[in-house]
């Protein structure tokens, strides 16, 4: 290209860019879309037995982040498990172990994080400001049948003494006699809920009990991490895993 051309087309680019607006120079887009492809993983990584991903993030390095790093971060990740869950339900349609499944773990447990740390933010934010949390309120109340639930207000364009429909809904839904008949429906509803913890704990004391008899050398901080419900103490002193083996006897 002459010196001569070359200035013909810079004068002319320079032409069309004078004819944009400054907004319009500072508009940024991301990568082009390339359809539902984006759904699936990439061509090269399908049929890999394994795949090297990394780990989670940890909320020390987004809150390290901007706002706007936060924002574009939650998409991405949001695209990631989608992407996940399409691969999920492509390799169980095929009757085949997908790899690495951890993968939808970490993406989840970034998600969450990143959640904490902007609610974190707009709480100092709004304590800050106006002195509240921002966030909504949280009650405690009883239903209809005398059981403790949680009650978040919401708001209306009506208010509530001119809204007679929403006061005979929170009539019949949170209003309680506690009568005897109420208060033995408790009795029976909170002896099923302990049966039902019981039969849970003794279900994991089983499972710990036949490992302790397979492999008596275990660790039993591993044990209860893996099973929170069980006691080290009990479990030790549980018939179920008496027999020649006086490992661990002495806690």
């Amino acid at each position: 290209m002459t010196s001569a051309l070359r200035s013909v087309v810079y004068q002319f680019n320079a032409r069309i860019m004078s004819r944009v607006s400054p907004q319009l120079l500072r508009f940024s887009t991301t990568p082009s879309s390339r359809g539902l492809e984006e759904f699936f993983e990439e061509f090269k990584l399908r049929g890999e037995d394994k795949i090297r991903v990394g780990r989670a993030w940890k909320k020390d390095e987004l809150r390290l982040k901007s706002n706007s790093d936060l924002h574009k971060l939650w998409y991405v990740l949001l695209k990631e498990r989608n992407m996940l869950l399409t691969m999920e339900e492509a390799y169980n349609d095929e009757y085949a172990a997908m790899p690495n499944p951890e993968r939808i773990d970490k993406v989840e447990e970034s998600m969450e994080n990143l959640e904490d740390i902007v609610k974190e933010r707009n709480r100092a934010y709004y304590q800050l400001e106006v002195g509240i949390t921002g966030e909504r309120d949280r009650f405690i109340r009883r239903d209809g049948l005398g059981r403790l639930v949680n009650y978040k207000p919401l708001e209306h364009a009506m208010p509530a003494y001119a809204n007679k429909s929403y006061r005979k809904l929170l009539k019949f839904r949170y209003s309680c006699s506690m009568n005897s008949h109420v208060e033995d429906f408790l009795s029976r509803y909170q002896e099923k809920i302990n049966n039902r913890e019981r039969h849970k704990e003794l279900e994991q004391m089983r499972m710990a009990a036949r490992i302790v008899r397979r492999f008596p050398d275990v660790d039993l901080e591993a044990l209860q991490e893996k099973f929170p419900m069980v006691d080290p103490a009990r479990l030790m002193r549980w018939k179920k895993i008496r027999g020649h083996n006086l490992a661990h006897q002495d806690v």
